[in-house]
């Protein structure tokens, strides 16, 4: 297992080789510009400024406004599904990554339900509880979309893959989520555009945590393997 900035370094050099930084970009580019539209186009008819006004008991604008927010989350999800896919299979073509995005989304949307509860309930016991099962199950996603295991497997493999270096898992993983705020935070400072920008770095901000995935998982295989 490497170092946090050892990952960081490999993460960067992946995602800003020529053609790997061109391959992401046309991914991100149709997700980001589907993500923003639809955004606009809530915040447009729907401005949150004028919530005091929304027609509750108007059933055009009450059904149009949730079509367009389901429709957003379900965006949010295919959009979360391609990118990890990109990062997983980065020697396809972007065509083959949005179909695949499509085929995987309903299994990543429901392993981010279930982790994403798990934390819930660990929180409300306490914050250390919540904090645990976040690092046991941080590679649930990552094994769901690579290896396709069924949700119950890809949790106990992952907490399996993190028995014994808990505590060096979760410093990596404060480091890759400093080094995302941080990233984050500068291009934010951009008038307009700054948000726009991260998102277009979204696969950069997934990269260290797959690369950690990739040798642990690794590790795991061989040792199964004697």
């Amino acid at each position: 297992m490497k170092g946090p900035i050892e990952y960081i370094k490999e993460a960067w050099s992946i995602y800003f080789k020529k053609e790997n930084f061109l391959f992401f970009v046309k991914i991100m580019a149709v997700l980001t510009i589907v993500s923003t539209s639809l955004s606009y186009l809530i915040y447009y008819l729907y401005p949150v400024i004028n919530w005091q006004n929304f027609e509750f008991d108007n059933t055009g604008m009450a059904v149009g406004f949730l079509a367009l927010a389901l429709l957003s989350t379900i965006f949010y999800f295919y959009s979360q599904s391609t990118t990890y896919s990109a990062i997983l299979n980065i020697n396809l073509s972007e065509k083959e990554i949005f179909k695949l995005g499509y085929r995987k989304m309903w299994r990543f949307l429901l392993i981010s339900l279930i982790v994403g509860l798990i934390i819930g309930f660990g929180a409300l016991l306490l914050i250390i509880p919540a904090l645990i099962f976040g690092i046991w199950y941080s590679f649930s996603i990552f094994l769901v979309l690579d290896k396709e295991l069924r949700v119950k497997e890809a949790l106990k493999q992952s907490k399996a893959m993190v028995k014994g270096k808990f505590w060096v898992i979760l410093g990596r993983n404060l480091v890759f989520g400093l080094f995302g705020f941080l990233i984050s935070f500068i291009f934010g400072l951009i008038p307009y555009a700054g948000g726009i920008l991260v998102s277009f770095l979204a696969p950069l901000f997934v990269l260290p945590s797959y690369l950690l995935y990739r040798d642990l998982s690794s590790g795991l295989d061989n040792l199964r393997a004697v």
